[in-house]
C-alpha cells in the first residue's frame, strides 16, 4: 500500500514521544516527519537519536515573534519531498492516537475495509481523565481507558488520512487545495470511520463530523486531551502549537475530561508497543536522554507542586470535572466559536447575563445550525442510497 506517513508537530514531549511513535510504527505507518520548536526537556536530542537509528525524520520549526508553530510546520511540511512522495499521509498531535478496529489493527487491515477510498475521514473518541489526579508514568493507552460515547458532538473532530493529490495543502484536520476554489475536493473518494462516504459540504470546508457522518466502525483517532488534573496543569503551563492564550483552562478540562463510556480498543497494541519501546531504549544514547528528559519533567512537576495556588488549581480541576454529560450546554465555552459567536457572547456579557444563561443561549444557536447540517449531509448521503450510521431524520 506504499508509504504512510505522519507529520507532526513537538514541544517538550519527552515523557510521551517513544510510546506514542512506537504504536504508530507499530500498526503501519513507515515515516514520521516530526517539526520541533522551543524545546528545553531534551526532546530535541531524542528525535535526533531516534532520526539516526529510523525511526523518525526531524526538522526544526523556528517561530519568529508572534508566530504560530502549527501553520508554520504545515506549510514547511508542504514543501518536503518526504510529504510528496508519500502514498497516504496524516497529520497527528501526541496526544493523539489513531486506532484501527478491524482485523489486527493494522492500517493494511483498514485500507482492506474500503480499497477504493482516497481518504478516511477519523473522529475522534475524547479520552478523560479516568480520575486521576497526579501525575503517572504509565503510557496514556494504558493510564486512560474510558472516554466520552459516540454522541458527545463537542468531541467529532477529525484527522483525515488520505493519498495526496494535485495542488494539496496540508491541514491539522484535513487537507485542502491552494486557492479560493475548492471545488475538486468533491472529487475526492473520502469515507468516514465506518467506511461510508463523506459529503461534499465535508469535503470542501468542514473539520468535524455530522451526526450524518459519524462513523466509529473500523477506526477512530483516541485524543487524550485532558489527561490526568497535574498533567493537565503541565500542559498548560507549556503552551499550544496555535499560540492560544489560556487554551487549556478549566472550562476545556470540565468540557472534555469524558469518562462516561469503557474505551480500552488500544490495549490489544500494548503489549507489542511497549517491548517496542524497549527496544529503543535498548540503544545506550537514547536511554540516557530518557533519562535526562524524565528528570527535568520531575523537576518541573516539583517547581508546579510548590507554587502556592497548586492546590487550589487541582480543586478547580476536579470541580469542572464533575459537571455531568447532560448539563455540559450550561457551561460557557468560547474557544470553538466563531468571531461572530465570540461577539455575541461579549455582548450578552456587557448586559450583565449570567454565564449559564449566555451559555444556553449559545448552545441553542449552535444546535439550530448543526441540525440543518445533519439534515443536509443525511439528505445526500440517502440520496446515494448510503444510510448513516447514527440519526434519524423520518
Amino acid at each position: 500500500m506504499g508509504v504512510r506517513t505522519i507529520v507532526t508537530m513537538m514541544k517538550d514531549e519527552a515523557p510521551f514521544l517513544l510510546h506514542w511513535i512506537a504504536h504508530h510504527r507499530l500498526i503501519g505507518f513507515d515515516r514520521i516527519i516530526v517539526f520541533t520548536n522551543d524545546c528545553s526537556d531534551g526532546t530535541v536530542a531524542m528525535l535526533n537519536r531516534l532520526q539516526d537509528m529510523g525511526e523518525v525524520m526531524h526538522h526544526p520549526n523556528p517561530v519568529p515573534e508572534g508566530g504560530k508553530p502549527q501553520p508554520l510546520a504545515l506549510r514547511r511540511a508542504d514543501k518536503l519531498d518526504a510529504v510528496a512522495t508519500s502514498d497516504w499521509i496524516i497529520t497527528l498531535d501526541v496526544d493523539e492516537y489513531l486506532l484501527v478496529k478491524t482485523g489486527a489493527g493494522h492500517l493494511d487491515d483498514l485500507f482492506e475495509t474500503m480499497p477504493d477510498a482516497d481518504g478516511f475521514a477519523i473522529t475522534w473518541r475524547m479520552m478523560g481523565s479516568n480520575g486521576r489526579v497526579g501525575w503517572t508514568d504509565l503510557p496514556v493507552t494504558q493510564a486512560y481507558k474510558r472516554g466520552a460515547p459516540d454522541l458527545f458532538r463537542k468531541g467529532w473532530g477529525v484527522k483525515t488520512l488520505f493519498k495526496p493529490f494535485d495542488n494539496m495543502k496540508l491541514g491539522i484536520h484535513r487537507p485542502t487545495v491552494k486557492g479560493k476554489d475548492k471545488s475538486a475536493l468533491t472529487h475526492r473518494h473520502w469515507v468516514n470511520g465506518s467506511g461510508k462516504p463523506m459529503t461534499d459540504g465535508f469535503k470542501q470546508s468542514m473539520w468535524r463530523s455530522s451526526l450524518a457522518t459519524l462513523g466509529y466502525a473500523h477506526t477512530e483517532i483516541a485524543h487524550f486531551a485532558t489527561q490526568s488534573q497535574e498533567a493537565f496543569l503541565r500542559r498548560a503551563a507549556r503552551g499550544n502549537v496555535n499560540a492560544k492564550p489560556n487554551k487549556y483552562d478549566v472550562t476545556y478540562f470540565g468540557m472534555f475530561d469524558r469518562n462516561e463510556t469503557e474505551q480500552s480498543g488500544l490495549l490489544r497494541q500494548a503489549e507489542a508497543t511497549q517491548q517496542r519501546v524497549a527496544g529503543y531504549l535498548a540503544d545506550k544514547a537514547l536511554a540516557d536522554l530518557q533519562d535526562k528528559a524524565d528528570a527535568w519533567h520531575r523537576d518541573q512537576r516539583s517547581a508546579l507542586r510548590a507554587d502556592p495556588h497548586f492546590a487550589a488549581r487541582l480543586a478547580a480541576l476536579q470541580t469542572a470535572s464533575e459537571i455531568p454529560f447532560n448539563a455540559l450546554d450550561d457551561v460557557l465555552f468560547t474557544q470553538p466559536l466563531a468571531p461572530a459567536g465570540k461577539q455575541l457572547v461579549a455582548k450578552l456579557k456587557a448586559q450583565g447575563l449570567p454565564d449559564v444563561q449566555i451559555a444556553r443561549t449559545v448552545a441553542h444557536a449552535v444546535s439550530k445550525i448543526e441540525a440543518q447540517r445533519d439534515a443536509a449531509d443525511a439528505a445526500e448521503l440517502r440520496a446515494q442510497g448510503i444510510e448513516p450510521d447514527y440519526g434519524d431524520w423520518g
